[in-house]
């Protein structure tokens, strides 16, 4: 007889991971190749993590070894009561892992709950298909109906007032999740102070937009211009543009400020926008080294990496530039 998992779709999921350990299924799978609902499933386990004061343990489905994996479920911390594990690509588990969270799914779970995601669908392997068996399934596929779903949700938490038809407008053009909230950040720059955006800016989008570019996201996040900023993050996003090339934008801008190179062969290439004073400009170079860092560490991924810098530098004054 085949056990057939409990389906929750990703905003049941969001509301249901964000909350107290005491409500959520001991494992969930988030398993689909939507990488803007992954995400957002991530999201809401993080904060529920953090609201309830949990450890948080992340484990590389396609790194941990037997002996990682056994630590992350290992005895709680002394001041913490509750962990979550957020075990990534957990289609690529070793068969020794695998066999230790099944084993681990039958028993009490007391105290802990896990994610598992993975870019896969379930049907296409086995591993996945065990692990559903054991707990909740959350399908990370955008239908025609996810889509319509998520822009009015993304409008709705935006807290923008759209004309109308806008949202049938809004998802017939965008490719994908990620494009539509590229879309919807771009339109906040065109709202009123309630939110009402005015037909004509609808016309900006679609086939008219911009390419994405790091150089406008690397300004934006060291003026502190954050709306901007998160909308060029979703259009490299859905470009798929690596975090890497955001770090070295950020970077040749505060190296140009330190070190211009006025003479010779070797003269630094000028960067657009404004200038940085030195001071400011070592603080945002401080910011690309902790990210690289933990790069280097594995403490992060490259789609990590827009969003570090973005919160260690939080914006510089126009007094500091």
């Amino acid at each position: 007889m085949v056990t057939r998992p409990k389906a929750i779709d990703v905003m049941e999921a969001e509301r249901l991971l964000a909350g107290r350990a005491a409500s959520i299924p001991p494992l969930t799978l988030a398993a689909g190749d939507d990488d803007f609902l992954r995400e957002r499933v991530v999201r809401a386990f993080r904060v529920g993590a953090a609201a309830e004061r949990a450890d948080f343990v992340r484990l590389e489905g396609d790194e941990a070894g037997p002996e990682e994996f056994a630590r992350g479920f290992a005895s709680i911390s002394l001041f913490g009561s509750e962990r979550r594990i957020w075990i990534r690509e957990g289609s690529k588990l070793a068969r020794a892992c695998e066999e230790a969270l099944l084993a681990w799914a039958d028993g009490s779970a007391e105290g802990v709950r896990v994610l598992i995601t993975s870019t896969r669908d379930v049907a296409d392997l086995k591993v996945l298909q065990s692990i559903a068996a054991k707990g909740a399934l959350v399908t990370c596929v955008a239908g025609a109906g996810e889509r319509r779903r998520w822009s009015e949700r993304l409008v709705a938490d935006a807290g923008l007032k759209l004309p109308g038809a806008a949202i049938e407008e809004l998802c017939a053009r965008p490719a994908s999740l990620l494009a539509l909230r590229q879309e919807i950040e771009k339109l906040r720059l065109h709202a009123d102070r309630e939110g009402r955006v005015p037909a004509s800016a609808l016309g900006a989008l679609g086939d008219a937009r911009d390419a994405a570019s790091v150089e406008r996201w690397a300004a934006a996040v060291i003026f502190g211009d954050r709306i901007r900023a998160r909308a060029e993050a979703a259009a490299l996003d859905a470009e798929r543009v690596g975090g890497t090339a955001g770090l070295w934008a950020v970077a040749e801008r505060a190296l140009a400020a330190l070190d211009p190179q006025p003479y010779g062969p070797y003269r630094r290439q000028a960067v657009p926008g404004f200038p940085l004073r030195p001071a400011t400009a070592r603080r945002v170079l401080d910011a690309v080294y902790r990210a690289d860092r933990a790069l280097k560490r594995g403490e992060a991924r490259d789609a990590d990496l827009r969003d570090l810098v973005e919160q260690a530098l939080g914006g510089v004054n126009r007094e500091e530039i």
